[in-house]
């Protein structure tokens, strides 16, 4: 309703904008938890992941309002066409890029970024998705326990549910 009012600057409707997407974003995600207890759900579609990521891109890091160098494309080919539901893609990737921002290195250095890393592996020529980030990595002390439901690290700051990489592993899987 807000969108619609004609009393809005082009900064309003940008964050409007944003809410909106935020807001498909959540319901999105909602609907993908309820779709986890029937595994077997999935509306794959054929896709070209290397035009797929550049469409990411833009939609990330304008809803995040982070620069867009913050997060770097690197297809290794020119077109990879997968076949996934989209929603899930969509879902798993946007989770890791804001866990590479958010814990694999500090969203205040200006010179942090994200790698979406696109290919076909050597052995088999199987595409693949890879995001990367330049941060100290995973402790090894939880490397085993990532997956699991509600764990959210050890840090006492640690924000989110706990579910996003479980959701996503769970997601992957049924595709």
């Amino acid at each position: 309703l807000l969108s619609e009012s004609g009393a809005l600057g082009p900064e309003d409707h940008k964050l409007t904008e944003i809410i909106e997407t935020n807001a498909r974003r959540v319901s999105t995600i909602i609907d993908n938890v309820q779709q986890l207890s029937r595994r077997d759900y999935t509306t794959p579609e054929r896709v070209d992941l290397v035009r797929w990521n550049e469409n990411f891109a833009t939609e990330f890091t304008t809803t995040l309002q982070i620069p867009r160098d913050r997060l770097v494309l690197v297809p290794t080919v020119e077109s990879i066409e997968i076949q996934m539901d989209l929603s899930h893609l969509h879902q798993v990737v946007w989770n890791l890029c804001e866990n590479a921002l958010r814990y694999g290195m500090a969203m205040d250095d200006p010179n942090a970024t994200v790698e979406l890393v696109c290919g076909r592996r050597m052995a088999n020529d199987r595409p693949f998705l890879e995001i990367r980030d330049r941060g100290p990595g995973i402790p090894e002390a939880i490397r085993d326990r990532i997956f699991e439901p509600f764990f959210r690290g050890v840090a006492a700051e640690r924000s989110g549910s706990g579910l996003g990489l479980f959701i996503s592993r769970e997601l992957c899987e049924c595709n």
